[in-house]
Formats: structure tokens, C-alpha cells, sequence
């Protein structure tokens, strides 16, 4: 797809305004503010296949955009991000493999979202110290 800055921005500023709402409802409404935060997960990746001029659609995009960003994001935990993805399943759908998402996978997914923004800006600074 082509690259649209714009929509970068608009994802990752609605990926921020996602954890802080599910911060701010984590301690009474675990499923919800679980799910916020793996959509504030999803579209910070989103933000970076868009970057890149990728879009994952149809069946299967959630794990597509896992892959996709191990590919282009170094130091990704692909691993992490599937096993959030099939915590919000659960939690979502219900499932008899998985338990819904409790009070740790929340702090879990909190933590994952701050790992990512870590590694965006190394990534960001390492492209701008290779341009330079």
C-alpha cells in the first residue's frame, strides 16, 4: 500500500489514548482495559507496516501483523505478541485453551506497549543516525 504519514500518526495517536484509557479502567474492568490495550499494541504495529508501506488484511491480519513487524521492527517479541493476541481471543470469544486475561496479562500487555515504543524510537534514532 502506499505510505500515508498521516494515518501513521492517527494510529499512533489513537494507540496512546487506547493504554491511557485502559489504564485508567484497568482495576475495574480487567477484560476491557485488556482488550483497549492490545489494540493500542495492534495499532502502534499497524502504524509501522503503514510506515513501511504494508497493511495486513482479511482472516488472520492480527497474527500477519505480528510477523510482519519481528520483520521489521529488531528486537520484536513475535512470541509476546501472539501469546497477547490469543489472550484477547480468549478474553473476547471465549476459549477453552486459554484462560480470559486477568490482572497480570494486563500489567503484561502495559509493559509490552512500553517495549515497543522503546524499540520504535531506537529504530527512528538509528534511521536518522544512518541518513545523517
Amino acid at each position: 500500500v502506499e505510505k500515508d504519514p498521516r494515518q501513521v500518526a492517527v494510529l499512533r495517536e489513537q494507540a496512546k489514548a487506547h493504554l491511557a484509557s485502559s489504564r485508567m479502567i484497568g482495576h475495574t474492568d480487567v477484560a476491557g482495559a485488556f482488550s483497549l490495550a492490545y489494540d493500542s499494541i495492534r495499532k502502534q504495529l499497524t502504524a509501522l507496516l503503514l510506515d513501511h508501506g504494508f497493511r495486513a488484511k482479511s482472516s488472520g491480519s492480527h497474527a500477519a501483523t505480528g510477523q510482519a513487524a519481528a520483520k521489521l521492527l529488531k528486537g520484536f517479541d513475535r512470541d509476546a505478541f501472539e501469546w497477547l493476541r490469543l489472550v484477547r481471543n480468549a478474553t473476547a470469544y471465549g476459549s477453552d485453551k486459554h484462560p480470559p486475561a486477568g490482572l497480570a496479562d494486563l500489567e503484561d500487555a502495559w509493559a509490552f506497549f512500553a517495549e515497543i515504543n522503546d524499540l520504535l524510537e531506537q529504530s527512528t534514532v538509528g534511521a536518522k543516525g544512518r541518513q545523517g
